[in-house]
């Protein structure tokens, strides 16, 4: 499963974990196989290594796992570890995501969330060192990645904001997807030992879905992605969501 940093990847993560017949790591291998270690001038050469690199440490650990459904969450901005350097977080990524969702992961259930961009470009800006065009080009690459995977006959795309305020709902649809039973003790994931202290409220923030503080001139920097991602300004009324829940079944995500 993926989505952008800072857009509700660790709790759906951590939700889902809590699942008995689900088992979802946090990001393992991710950093070192799609960024650190990927060398390569070209994106063909640096994403033939490193996508390949990342399935075989995800096949070794679902190996090891007994439960129905085994995954790996990571973000969007991994994935673009594989893009060269000077073009990190393109949009026009395509052939990028074709290799590794279908080529390479082609066994794979897909999983995908995305947040709201003006909320998301907040916490990024507040909890890191990047600027306003950083948090939202990284952001935007996120909304390519979704707009690809919407109507993926092997994907699921789901928008933060439904988590929060529906969990039981958006987690049952989730569940429909990958056949299994919605379990109850899913809502516990809340207080998730894998998710940061600072994360762990035992209950779902909805103070985080306000727009109280979103920095000045991110919506008008975001407004197209933000429609194309689902989320439509006054401005583009009319104007349907981009997103999608195709449901076919996989063993892992």
């Amino acid at each position: 499963m993926l989505g952008p940093g800072r857009g509700g990847t660790s709790l759906l993560a951590a939700l889902m974990d809590s699942h008995p017949d689900m088992r979802v790591l946090f990001e393992q291998d991710a950093e070192e196989m799609l960024m650190r270690r990927v060398v390569g001038r070209s994106q063909e050469e640096r994403m033939r290594v490193g996508a390949p690199a990342f399935y075989h440490a995800c096949a070794s650990h679902l190996a090891a796992c007994d439960t129905r459904w085994w995954g790996n969450k990571i973000t969007t901005e991994q994935l673009s570890g594989l893009q060269v350097p000077a073009q990190r977080f393109s949009i026009d990524a395509d052939a990028l995501f074709t290799y590794f969702f279908d080529t390479v992961f082609a066994d794979y259930a897909l999983i995908f969330i995305q947040r709201d961009g003006r909320t998301c470009v907040r916490s990024k800006m507040a909890r890191t060192d990047q600027d306003l065009e950083a948090a939202c080009r990284r952001w935007e690459f996120g909304v390519a990645v979704q707009r690809f995977l919407s109507g993926h006959p092997r994907a699921h795309c789901l928008h933060y904001e439904d988590l929060v305020a529906a969990p039981r709902r958006t987690l049952g649809h989730l569940c429909d997807f990958l056949e299994l039973p919605f379990d109850a003790v899913m809502l516990e994931g809340t207080d998730h030992t894998g998710l940061n202290a600072d994360y762990r409220h035992g209950a779902f923030a909805h103070d985080r879905l306000t727009m109280e503080g979103v920095p000045e001139g991110a919506e008008r920097r975001l407004a197209k992605a933000l429609v194309l991602a689902g989320y439509p300004l006054p401005m583009a009324e009319g104007l349907p969501p981009a997103s999608g829940a195709p449901k076919e079944k996989g063993r892992h995500t």
